[in-house]
């Protein structure tokens, strides 16, 4: 996940090109000067709890949040920022600090919950085949007086090729609007170009890295995904292509989007499209790591000169160009406290530290850019890991990464 230091200009714009794998055209943003502002925050950030290293998030239905650690730890905490560990967690590679970007990942409340009280949560597991594989998961949450606990945790989806993930897990989690699919983002495991004899590992049809992954709740395979009668892990494949897909989540309108993490630059904001490939490695609009983090290596070929392949609706790419943001966390606007965000898509980011804005129109089109590298009151935002709109209020939660994180809370300024 080797990434070149923060620069200052973004790509953005409002040009459109042809998708060969759907029947609507996609937006690609070409570069326009001055597309990405700073613009003063309306906002403060509130601190609420303290974590080392958090990664997901997700609010239950009373409006408390649950709250995952890289290293093996789920945490319930209360709006007076009180925490309740959640025991019986599955081992990841992430136990005890290990496992380097990969360990105890993402964590997804469905709306079931209230009846059922299960979780749904991604990790990277090292399986009997003795190699680390991305897993997703559920189990019901048993809660007496001031304990929790998992139970009848269960396997439903693990990545089933040879390949033995060394990073880039991806691992975001995604319901349907409809509640009927769960949708799950799949890294390349930091190894790309494993086996080049038989292609790379995300255009690989019969391995699941670099893909996004389609189910039934069930853990079935739907018999309307593209590649359905194919069965294994081809019949789940819903997109391929993508190198680190660091967020996944649905607008309002039902579309899914992601936000991912590219090589030296090259970072994307996609809309996925049922059956897309996204051409990673075969195209990109960042380069290969160079001698150093200030000079970048060979570009990779731009998506530019591959039609076949869907484009981005928004990048950010190398200087002079453009600047790197790293994506993480990705969730869409829906809430009273920012109306004039309505609709909007937010992007965590973990080398720019700061909250980005992407203001898209009634064709998916992103108009525009802004970004938020401290609050109101000068606070600095910090590297904002995951998010989520809190459904309630429309208040903005999220998880500052690192050994120092923190679960924050953004609020309209006095």
């Amino acid at each position: 996940m080797r990434r070149s230091p923060l620069l200052t200009v973004l790509l953005a714009g409002t040009c459109i090109a042809p998708c060969a794998f759907a029947q609507t055209s996609t937006s690609y943003n070409a570069r326009v000067s001055g597309a990405q502002t700073e613009p003063p925050a309306p906002f403060v950030i509130r601190d609420i709890a303290p974590f080392d290293n958090p990664w997901g998030l997700d609010f239950l239905p009373d409006g408390r949040v649950v709250v995952t650690e890289k290293s093996d730890h789920l945490y319930i905490v209360d709006a007076s920022g009180a925490k309740r560990a959640v025991t019986g967690v599955p081992t990841s590679v992430g136990a005890n600090g290990g496992g380097g970007q990969s360990g105890f990942h993402d964590v997804a409340v469905p709306a079931t919950y209230a009846s059922d009280h299960v979780l749904w949560f991604s990790y990277v597991a090292r399986a009997a085949d003795g190699r680390n594989h991305l897993t997703l998961a559920k189990a019901r949450v048993v809660e007496s007086g001031t304990t929790a606990q998992l139970a009848d945790v269960t396997t439903v989806w693990q990545e089933p090729s040879s390949y033995s993930v060394r990073g880039q897990p991806g691992a975001r989690i995604a319901f349907a609007p409809d509640g009927q699919h769960v949708f799950l983002s799949v890294g390349d495991g930091d190894v790309p170009d494993q086996n080049q004899d038989r292609g790379f590992t995300a255009q690989l049809p019969d391995s699941g890295l670099g893909k996004i992954i389609r189910l039934n709740l069930d853990g079935s395979t739907p018999a309307d995904n593209p590649h359905a009668a194919q069965g294994g892990v081809a019949g789940q494949i819903w997109a391929s292509g993508f190198r680190n897909p660091y967020g996944l989540a649905f607008s309002e309108d039902g579309k899914l989007w992601e936000t991912e993490m590219g090589p030296s630059s090259g970072d994307e904001f996609n809309q996925i499209v049922k059956g897309g490939n996204y051409g990673w490695p075969l195209v990109s609009n960042g380069n290969h790591y160079g001698s150093d983090a200030y000079m970048p290596g060979q570009p990779y070929p731009r998506h530019d000169t591959a039609p076949q392949f869907v484009r981005p609706a928004a990048y950010w790419g190398w200087f002079p160009t453009t600047n790197s943001m790293s994506p993480s966390g990705l969730a869409f606007y829906k809430g009273a406290l920012f109306p004039q965000w309505q609709g909007s898509a937010l992007l965590g980011s973990t080398s720019s530290i700061a909250l980005y804005r992407v203001i898209l129109d009634s064709t998916s089109n992103v108009t525009g850019v802004e970004r938020y590298g401290r609050d109101a009151a000068g606070v600095y935002t910090g590297s904002v890991r995951a998010l989520k709109v809190n459904p309630a209020d429309g208040s903005i939660w999220y998880v500052r990464g690192g050994g120092d994180g923190m679960l924050r809370k953004i609020i309209p300024k006095p």
